[in-house]
């Protein structure tokens, strides 16, 4: 059967989600779990959301609306656009997939940060593109200058994750114009802002204040991270109304459901609980990276929901460690071998990692 999948598809490596906790429980027969491992929303989505999907009214019965007309109308506003430069998608991901395979041919090229989101990566081997993975600096900082080196005649992508996932870094506002403005003019600049609510540095700019910078440029949003909608899986792409329109031409038809159209509605009112649940972990992600600093532990400075830090050891190791005292953060891959991601919790998880990772390389455990 080593011939049912095609090569290139084979040669790829999937994406490894962050366990859940009710895979810990099972295995370790654990009651007493936290996860901190997937940038969720710890404080989960606004009541609104809640009670807009807790109804008799939703017509489960009947397929949702297939172009989402009233969440788009709702984000148009929200941005000051139109509601033709809106695309609904299965959350982000699966519009990164669907960018690759609707304005990419084989052959053509892309450019992406490494280590960032594995889904660029993902997306561009299974549309048999050829693809330039640019390092970070040190592992952890973008370079528009590495950025624009690496493009070529044939790259027709290139993404951007601004806050960067895992690492937190981001582009300033200047240089994320001048990549913009600098890029070859057939080429898509794609900006995922999947963290944008979290960052909060003076010189960050969303892409959305950078529209006419180019007219090839896609951003990407999402209700799964500040919003706190994950399970439902709602993300939407803010383009040109021809982008938008290539887009749909290959979408799935009723590819986000009408809980998620509903609920990301109402969470998209409700922005008092967006910004409290954002000023509370912005927050607590400056007194998490200051406890583990002081503990002698390298962290990344981060504009997202989670912290990236060194355990000086392989990270793997404490990973596994860590889930033995029931606590589940996210190990790192190459290059970031002796990194680890962790989300930032409320203060009692925070606290609760904290505790644990002190005893696990305090015991010498790995």
């Amino acid at each position: 059967m080593s011939d049912l999948a095609a090569p290139h598809i084979l040669a790829l490596t999937a994406y490894e989600p962050g366990k859940p906790e009710e895979e810990l429980k099972r295995e370790l027969g654990m009651d007493d779990v936290v996860k901190l491992a997937s940038n969720e929303n710890p404080y989960g989505p606004s009541p609104r959301a809640i009670e807009a999907v807790s109804g008799d009214a939703l017509a489960l019965h009947r397929y949702p609306d297939p172009r989402g007309h009233d969440l788009r109308e709702a984000l148009a506003a929200h941005h000051g656009v139109a509601a033709a430069q809106l695309c609904l998608g299965n959350g982000s991901n699966e519009l990164i997939d669907l960018i690759c395979r609707t304005l990419a041919s084989r052959g053509e090229h892309a450019v992406f940060g490494h280590p960032s989101f594995p889904c660029y990566r993902i997306g561009s081997v299974a549309q048999e593109l050829s693809f330039t993975a640019v390092p970070l600096r040190e592992h952890l900082h973008w370079n528009v200058d590495d950025l624009l080196d690496a493009v070529t005649a044939e790259t027709k992508l290139l993404f951007v994750s601004n806050p960067n996932n895992p690492t937190g870094s981001y582009i300033a506002k200047g240089e994320l114009e001048r990549l913009l403005r600098s890029l070859p003019e057939r080429v898509l600049a794609v900006v995922d802002e999947a963290y944008v609510e979290y960052a909060d540095a003076d010189d960050f700019s969303p892409a959305t204040e950078l529209r006419d910078a180019r007219d090839r440029l896609a951003i990407l949003r999402t209700f799964s991270k500040a919003y706190g909608l994950a399970a439902l899986r709602v993300g939407y792409v803010l383009g040109t109304p021809e982008l938008v329109h290539a887009l749909n031409r290959l979408r799935a038809p009723f590819n986000v459901g009408t809980p998620g159209q509903v609920a990301a509605r109402a969470a998209l009112a409700d922005q008092t609980h967006l910004r409290g649940s954002v000023d509370a972990t912005v927050r607590d992600r400056g007194k998490l990276a200051t406890a583990l600093e002081a503990n002698g532990l390298r962290v990344a400075p981060s504009q997202g929901n989670f912290v990236l830090l060194d355990v000086r050891r392989p990270g793997r190791a404490v990973y596994e460690a860590l889930l033995h005292e029931g606590v589940i953060v996210r190990a790192m891959p190459a290059p970031l071998e002796s990194w680890i991601r962790v989300t930032v919790g409320k203060p009692e998880e925070n606290q609760r990692f904290l505790d644990s990772l002190t005893r696990v390389l305090r015991e010498s455990r790995v």
